[in-house]
């Protein structure tokens, strides 16, 4: 019998049989004139049956994925778009795990973009594949190509929750330290000292700020324009003298801060507030040196505001708002070049070499005593005298 005009003809799987006698049937069908082999996780990924009917069966998923059947196993690059709502993170976490994953889905690997991959059809060697292009071709660092294999980690874990995969191929790839193919040398975390950390905030006081010229946004200026002279010396100093990270630095509110203590409750991302979670503590009590809280106490001519540290119209910071508006002119001002992040590194550093106690720093950083002790102290070069003092 004739099938309906339109329909494409049915594709059957063809017979084999090996010169033991033996017969099997072969689950090969055409896309687009090309030969492809359904390969189904319910028959350990081979084409080759010993019935007929469950080469066909075979067939028929895949073609039915083709199509776009609502129970065809998803592509990567399908089920990269609903992950974030099928296991949602923090707002943050989410946009960061989207962004690595979508600069590499059209990595082409063995003549198909990533993106267009299922997870079980991956092996290891797909992902080493991934990871040499990402160094060898991008010229990634390595902790950049680590952390695009752990977003793809962690969403292939959830795919398998989700019954949308058996296996995680990312899983356990690593990055040798010494790897030839890394070009791009990773960024040395600088440690600043208190006294660099104050300098640094004195370029926010407001009369520096009013000396201090903008750059030119792209055209030739009649003359000079320079910052409005408003006074961000105590915020620019928070960061180093507490170890607060940039987002709890500005969702800081007024209520918060006791004249000796920030008691942190949340953090700030693109201009919302984020609760605290299970890999950042937010909610902890952090001392305020005398220093910064009489600086505190000293501002004048705030907007009447909820936070601690607003914008010139009382609202919360955006993080690029405030690089533009605070930080910057601070390095143009004062000719040092820090990031917020280096001077919590420096501020856990400087601590711990003056003898503070890990488990209490540890509180006051928000962070597990490992990771304070691995990730965020560093050598400063003082300790040899020390050593041939002791030694004799």
């Amino acid at each position: 019998m004739a099938r309906p005009a339109g329909h494409s003809p049915k594709q059957s799987p063809y017979p084999r049989t090996y010169p033991d006698g033996r017969k099997v049937w072969v689950a090969r069908y055409y896309d687009r004139g090309k030969a492809s082999y359904a390969k189904p996780r319910w028959h350990g990924y081979k084409s080759t049956f010993y019935r007929k009917r469950d080469a066909q069966r075979a067939i028929d998923e895949a073609l039915e994925q083709l199509r776009g059947g609502p129970d065809s196993p998803q592509t990567i690059r399908e089920y990269s778009r609903s992950w974030p709502w099928r296991h949602s993170r923090s707002e943050r976490t989410n946009k960061t795990n989207a962004d690595r994953i979508s600069t590499v889905l059209d990595v082409v690997v063995e003549s198909r973009p990533l993106g267009e991959w299922r997870f079980d059809e991956l092996r290891r060697r797909h992902v080493l594949a991934l990871l040499d292009h990402m160094l060898s071709v991008e010229g990634r660092a390595a902790r950049g190509a680590k952390a695009i294999l752990a977003a793809f980690s962690a969403m292939a874990e959830d795919a398998i929750g989700d019954d949308v995969a058996l296996r995680n191929a990312f899983a356990g790839v690593r990055v040798r330290a010494g790897d030839p193919r890394v070009r791009k040398p990773q960024r040395r975390i600088r440690i600043w000292s208190f006294a660099d950390m104050l300098d640094f905030a004195d370029a926010g006081r407001a009369e520096v700020r009013a000396k201090t010229r903008r750059p030119a946004e792209g055209r030739r200026e009649a003359r000079p324009r320079f910052y409005p002279a408003r006074d961000y010396q105590a915020m620019l100093l928070t960061p180093g003298f507490t170890g607060l990270r940039l987002g709890e630095l500005l969702a800081l509110k007024g209520e918060e801060f006791d004249g000796n203590t920030f008691h942190l409750h949340n953090a700030a991302h693109e201009g919302k507030l984020l609760p605290s979670s299970q890999q950042k503590n937010h909610e902890r009590s952090v001392p305020v040196p005398p220093t910064l809280a009489r600086l505190i106490s000293e501002r004048v001519g705030l907007v009447e505001s909820e936070f601690l540290f607003p914008t010139p119209t009382g609202k919360l910071w955006r993080e690029r708002n405030f690089y533009r508006d605070v930080w910057l002119p601070a390095k143009a001002a004062s000719g040092l070049d820090p990031t917020p992040h280096e001077f919590r590194h420096s501020y856990i550093t400087n601590l711990r070499a003056a003898g503070v106690d890990d488990a209490d720093l540890a509180k006051i950083a928000g962070h597990g005593i490992q990771t304070l002790v691995t990730v965020y102290t560093h050598a400063l070069g003082k300790s040899h005298g020390r050593v041939r003092e002791i030694i004799g």
